[in-house]
């Protein structure tokens, strides 16, 4: 696997893997104010071959829509500049090791995962914490079938740029790493620990994912074990990942109904729900949102 393709996954996923209101019919939602209208979308960013063809609402929106926003820049992401800055935010550049920076127990454990899928953990030895995370559940969820080629944000940004349909971000590519860096904040060892008990239960919960993505089955992502550990054990970075950009991106939705252009935002599914999700936004500020 490349460089690029790792990094390209890991700005997709952050911690956005899947999307999907509880026994609904997708994941498109149709967003109404005076008369004009946009889309959002809720995305899986990692899919496998067998995952298409996508539910067909999404090519409704799709084809409505004369342009396509995602979370970030696609394109930036591949250039070589920033693959070299993604690189360094996720490594140490003074004297700091990543076994230096873990608790031997931890270390061990890290290593042993590592060990059983033929990665030599030498080889991370100068990865922060936080970017063997990352790094290594990419390379699970991909050994596991799911590839970034297939996801709904690669699939559709390779149709918008055949069919020469404008393309934007809600945020820089250097936003978005930014946001990634703040993971530095997380003490190592939880972070490292959280990111092992989660694999565990990779496979038994990716086809429930990608049902609950299909039905557009909010709820169940909330209620989910890995969305209620990640708020309870880490809320400062929640609330740096999801929150914040929420919040952030709000000040562009708003204002995609003042003309009668159409939209289709595609975003990861925690940036739709609860309190300080998207839809809930949008509604308080007179939105008309319904599910397709």
């Amino acid at each position: 696997m490349t460089i690029r393709s790792i990094i390209l996954s890991t700005m997709l996923v952050s911690f956005n893997l899947l999307a999907g209101s509880a026994f609904a019919e997708s994941s498109v939602w149709k967003v109404s104010k005076d008369n004009n209208y946009f889309y959002i979308g809720g995305t899986i960013h990692l899919l496998s071959e067998q995952d298409h063809p996508l539910p067909a609402e999404f090519d409704l929106a799709y084809n409505d829509a004369g342009k396509i926003f995602f979370e970030t820049d696609l394109a930036a992401t591949e250039t070589p500049e920033f693959q070299s800055k993604f690189i360094a935010a996720m490594t140490y550049s003074d004297d700091r090791t990543l076994e230096g920076e873990l608790e031997p127990a931890i270390y061990r454990k890290l290593e042993n995962f590592m060990t059983s899928r033929q990665m030599p953990i030498a080889q991370f030895s100068k990865f922060q914490p936080w970017g063997v995370s990352l790094m290594i559940v990419i390379l699970e969820y991909q050994r596991l079938g799911m590839m970034p080629n297939y996801g709904v944000d690669a699939y559709f940004n390779g149709r918008a740029l055949s069919d020469h349909k404008r393309i934007m971000g809600l945020e820089t590519a250097d936003e978005q790493l930014n946001f990634l860096k703040s993971m530095a904040g997380m003490d190592p060892n939880a972070g490292i620990e959280y990111t092992l008990r989660d694999l565990k239960r990779l496979p038994e919960s990716m086809a429930a994912m990608k049902e609950s993505w299909r039905s557009g089955d909010l709820d169940a992502l909330a209620e989910s074990a890995f969305m209620l550990q990640m708020q309870e054990e880490f809320p400062q970075i929640y609330n740096t990942i999801v929150t914040n950009r929420n919040n952030a991106w709000m000040a562009q939705l708003v204002r995609l109904t003042e003309d009668s252009a159409k939209e289709f935002v595609l975003v990861g599914a925690m940036h739709l729900y609860g309190k300080e999700g998207i839809l809930n936004q949008l509604a308080l500020q007179g939105f008309t949102v319904e599910q397709l």
